[in-house]
């Protein structure tokens, strides 16, 4: 029981700000580092922002043992990677301050919606259909009947919407577990409560921008619990 705590503890430090591994995004003229200390300050300054912080904190340690430890893991690099995009609709002087007089109103629709989305977040999915969500976008698999499936995938560049990815097709289903879309472009199959998207085809232009990608984890979302 300790050593699941040790491992939970661990997680959700790393899905803290800050304390990601990957590096921060570089962004022209903005100390990234102090890009997130500002965002962070003015968090604290806000009662709402506080109060939707830490709902999404007791959601997230609510989430992480049910998801098993790749899903756990994956949570967590996720919900860095949104924090760190915290930054991008928000105006920086070069140093890393805010240079709006109220940063926090542009805070506000992005916590609630992160918020409602790790609360729709299902954490014992089966089969492959249903909606999708991670902080990079969707995918949608709908059963078309026949074994077939529509398959929707969009997915966009969250730190400075350099790219945006947006895939339509349809797919045949080899068990309830993987399919392949007919065009030979992605394949997706289950790990367990996520879904994994791969791109079969070298960065297909008619459907996704320079750079882009639509390979990626994605937990299935319902109605909120």
């Amino acid at each position: 029981m300790i050593a699941r705590l040790l491992v939970l503890l661990s997680l959700l430090v790393a899905a803290l700000p800050g304390a990601a591994q990957q590096p921060c995004p570089a962004r022209r003229n903005v100390d990234c580092a102090g890009a997130a200390r500002a965002v962070d300050a003015a968090i604290a300054a806000d009662p709402w922002l506080a109060i939707l912080d830490q709902a999404q904190r007791m959601r997230l340690a609510e989430l992480m043992p049910l998801l098993g430890a790749d899903g756990a893991a994956e949570l967590a690099v996720q919900q860095a990677a949104w924090r760190r995009s915290l930054s991008r609709d928000l105006f920086f002087h070069p140093d890393g301050t805010l240079d709006a007089p109220d940063p926090r109103g542009a805070l506000r629709g992005a916590m609630e919606y992160r918020l409602a989305g790790l609360m729709r977040i299902a954490h014992d999915p089966s089969g492959l259909d249903g909606t999708w969500r991670g902080a990079q976008g969707q995918a949608v698999v709908e059963p078309a009947g026949g074994g077939r499936y529509r398959v929707l995938v969009s997915t966009i560049d969250i730190n400075a919407l350099a790219w945006m990815c947006d895939y339509d097709g349809e797919g045949d289903g080899t068990s309830f577990e993987r399919l392949e879309t007919r065009d030979g472009a992605l394949a997706m199959w289950r790990e367990g409560a996520m879904l994994r998207v791969r791109m079969l085809a070298p960065r297909p232009s008619d459907f996704c921008g320079a750079a882009g990608s639509l390979a990626g984890l994605f937990f299935r979302v319902g109605t909120a619990p």
